[in-house]
């Protein structure tokens, strides 16, 4: 995927601001492609009419402001034309159009300021071209806001740009020539329209630091290509508000830091630097400019702390001690801005050590074993600053455990698990860009992770393991007890029946006198005794409503919680016959349990089961308009529960290798449940 690439999702987060700009612009779709050439030609001829006026020197101010407009008319002009020949729908390629033709307009009334309306336009129309690149860089690169929280700042940067832009254009009204020439008082009318947009221009300072913070943040999360553009951008958006802050300090050329880099960094993260092998020169990039802004930022420093306390009057001593501690800083700061980059760019690939470490750490502080697996794979990722990565299971299992985080694109590269001499499977790791490959330094730290992802895969297998064999126990327990019962029920049971049946029919035929009788009445009651019993031992192996069927067993459950207050219904999709035992006991059980919590703890009018079978899946749902589950009996896993009912739901689940959720609310309580079929079948001995 290419820079541009990440450009063709065009996205409208404030419709309010782009579509007057697309109007302004002239960017409707319905347009012939004529469009392009003529607006790209007229772009280049205002841009050389205002590079005549400053060759030619028509009255203009000093070359300060008009080399700055005339540098961002000419980098944002064509890279938005760039960026909208191809998205014409951008977000972004429409503020950078609107940037540039601003700019290009700011030059023609710097250059041709001899003119009265010039000269107005002149005094603030160099404004709205800045005043719009912090909300460029909060939207870069897919026009999209970070997430919903940042809104409130892009109307914050809005709304101090158009601020700041009235007073302005307001205040220039009263001096159309002078308004910020250096040198001049601004008249009295035009303070308070001064101070207004001076105030705009402070919030929208301290709003483009929080847009700086979203950036970083934005690119640690982001998808690799979104990352390494964030990366390009990132030293060039601090140095703009670094040079801002040198030129309010007076330092000379301090504009130059925004001039250049912006455009700069804005090029560089768009065009499709991924035709070329540039991880090491955008390494080195980062590192010159994350440089640069220290170095600037402390010879500023040191200037104005010398200048303004030590020596006002020494322009040559602030100039020394400034530049021997950009000496003293350079070393140091250059090793952390190494190390910055590094981290930005790879993750923790320099320091294997602190990833084993924080890889161990998790390993150990998870009690679940099956858990390792899954939080291995994120830490991959997020550590090593990779697309992908998967842990593939293959030991002792007929089908393969795909554990895998992040998303996929083009082939990973591959890390053999050994533990204790046994292969295990294979670590996946996907590549950070398409056609790139690990460095030696890398394929070595990944091999080491691949053999403690190995021993972590061997722990899971091993409890996977136990739980297999336990569901397998428990299936098997539940298939013999549905065998015994049957065995007893026709056998013993009726057996026993018989005789007690046969023994009534002797006790009439002998004659009422002597102790024939009386031994037939005590033998009778005895056979009775040991019915009951049997009977009681057959209902104990298994739930005698099953005899008549799942289906059947579950109306009789849901028509018992059935009240004045309580209105319960059943839904039974699909058919439930020829389930294991096993899967028949549990779900039988659950909903027992979980309509019984219903009735009695929950204080709903309505109740609604439904069981139906997809697949190799049986799933429960058990609905409720009740008051919830409180939040005191949260479970400590984060599910929620609601005392011996739900924990002995959720154990019997354990059990069969089942899986429960549990949505509470104000407005009710949802359970769902979900039953594997294909675990549950037991081969039947020939």
């Amino acid at each position: 995927m290419t820079g541009l690439a990440m450009l063709r999702r065009p996205a409208e987060p404030l419709a309010w601001v782009m579509a007057p700009l697309r109007r302004v612009a002239g960017m409707d779709r319905g347009l012939s492609q004529l469009r392009w050439p003529l607006l790209g030609a007229v772009a280049i001829s205002l841009i050389a009419t205002g590079a005549i006026g400053l060759v030619l020197g028509l009255d203009g101010p000093t070359a300060g402001p008009v080399w700055m407009t005339v540098t961002f008319a000419a980098s944002f002009t064509p890279l938005a034309l760039f960026v909208l020949r191809r998205v014409p729908a951008h977000p972004i390629g429409h503020l950078m159009l609107w940037i540039g033709l601003s700019a290009i307009a700011a030059t023609l009334a710097i250059c041709w300021s001899a003119m009265l309306p010039m000269a107005w336009l002149s005094q603030w129309a160099w404004w709205p071209p800045i005043a719009l690149i912090p909300l460029l860089l909060l939207l870069f690169p897919d026009g999209r806001l970070p997430s919903p929280r940042w809104r409130p700042l892009a109307v914050v940067l809005v709304a101090a740009a158009a601020a700041a832009t009235v007073a302005l254009a307001s205040a220039a009204v009263i001096a159309p020539r002078t308004l910020v020439t250096v040198g001049t008082r601004v008249p009295s009318a035009g303070r308070p329209l001064i101070l207004v947009a001076l105030a705009a221009v402070l919030v929208l300072g301290l709003a483009t630091v929080a847009v700086l913070v979203a950036l970083v943040r934005r690119a640690r999360v982001a998808s690799p290509t979104e990352r390494w553009q964030l990366v390009c951008l990132l030293p060039s958006a601090a140095l703009f508000l670094v040079g801002f802050a040198l030129d309010y300090l007076n330092v000379p050329g301090g504009w130059l830091a925004t001039v250049i880099t912006l455009p700069v960094g804005l090029t560089f993260a768009i065009l499709r630097y991924r035709l070329y092998d540039l991880d090491l020169y955008i390494h080195r990039g980062v590192v010159w400019l994350l440089l640069t802004t220290l170095a600037v930022a402390s010879y500023a420093g040191a200037v104005t702390l010398v200048e303004g306390v030590i020596s006002p009057d020494s322009s040559v001593t602030s100039t020394l001690v400034a530049g021997a501690v950009v000496a003293a800083c350079l070393v140091p700061a250059e090793r952390w801005a190494q190390r910055a980059a590094s981290s930005l760019l790879y993750g923790s690939r320099d320091d294997p050590y602190t990833l084993m470490t924080r890889v161990g750490s998790h390993v150990e502080a998870l009690a679940d074993p099956l858990a390792v697996l899954p939080r291995f794979a994120a830490t991959v990722v997020d550590d090593l600053r990779v697309p992908y990565a998967a842990i593939v299971l293959t030991a002792g299992q007929d089908d393969p455990l795909l554990v895998e985080h992040g998303r996929l694109s083009g082939e990973p590269e591959r890390f053999s698990m050994r533990a204790h001499g046994k292969e295990m499977g294979e670590l996946l790791v996907g590549q950070r860009r398409p056609g790139a490959q690990f460095s030696g330094a890398e394929r070595r730290l990944l091999l080491g992770l691949a053999g403690q992802a190995a021993l972590a895969a061997e722990a899971c297998r091993s409890t996977l393991d136990l739980q297999r064999a336990r569901e397998q126990l428990v299936l098997a327990r539940e298939e013999e007890r549905r065998r015994l019962r049957q065995d007893l029920h026709d056998g013993v049971a009726s057996a026993l029946a018989g005789a007690g049946m046969l023994t009534s029919a002797v006790r009439h035929c002998v004659p009422p006198d002597g102790r024939a009788p009386e031994l037939l009445d005590v033998l009778a009651g005895d056979l009775d005794s040991c019915t009951s019993e049997i009977r009681r031992l057959i209902d104990g192996l298994r739930p005698a409503a099953l005899d008549d069927g799942l289906a059947a067993a579950l109306s009789t459950v849901v028509a018992r919680v059935q009240g004045p207050t309580l209105t319960s219904t059943l839904t039974v999709d699909n058919d439930l016959a020829e389930l294991p035992a096993a899967v028949e006991v549990v779900t039988y059980r659950i909903v027992t349990e979980a309509v019984a919590n219903v009735a009695k703890h929950a204080h709903a009018q309505h109740c609604t089961v439904r069981v139906d079978r997809a697949g190799h899946l049986v799933r429960i749902t058990i609905d409720d308009d009740g008051r919830g589950l409180a939040a005191s009996a949260a479970h400590p896993t984060g599910v929620p529960s609601s005392g011996v009912g739900i924990s002995s739901i959720r154990a019997r689940l354990e059990e069969v290798g089942g899986s429960l959720e549990i949505a509470s609310s104000a407005a009710g309580t949802s359970v769902r449940a979900t039953i594997p079929v294909h675990r549950a079948r037991i081969e039947k001995a020939s």
